[in-house]
């Protein structure tokens, strides 16, 4: 099992209502698409001026895979999606501000901000991660 962070940006999309209408999303994952898996955890994280950090927490639920409702579709960015449910809201979240006071997180590049919708989390990482979310994991 591999662990990723997907990257969402809350000035273009509300995913606090998207995550209310449905907990099966898809994303939209051009790099690194042929290292998913089924069953992977998937991190996402807020971007933005106003609080970044990490939300929630989701599972891979199928490889990733090229829509063809955009496959015409010259970038490829917009071809890729990777399906995944959300199963907890992290409260509260982890937040930027956090992670990078945090020893063992800090010197993790992803948590200043990157370019990209994902990318893949060192085992030690994840493993912070899951310890410093654990207490703070609501079901959805």
């Amino acid at each position: 099992m591999t662990d990723w962070i997907f990257q969402g940006n809350g000035k273009q999309y509300d995913l606090d209502a998207a995550i209310a209408a449905s907990r099966l999303r898809c994303w939209r994952t051009p790099r690194y698409r042929d290292r998913t898996a089924a069953g992977d955890r998937v991190w996402l994280q807020v971007v933005g001026r106003h609080d970044p950090g990490i939300y929630y927490l989701a599972t891979i639920t199928a490889p990733t895979y090229e829509d063809p409702e955009s496959a015409a579709v010259s970038s490829v960015y917009a071809r890729w999606r990777t399906d995944i449910r959300f199963d907890y809201r992290i409260d509260p979240p982890l937040l930027r501000v956090e992670l990078l006071a945090t020893p063992g997180l800090a010197s993790f590049r992803p948590f200043r901000g990157f370019q990209g919708s994902s990318v893949p989390l060192p085992a030690d990482i994840a493993a912070a991660l899951q310890e410093r979310a654990a207490a703070r994991l609501d079901p959805l």
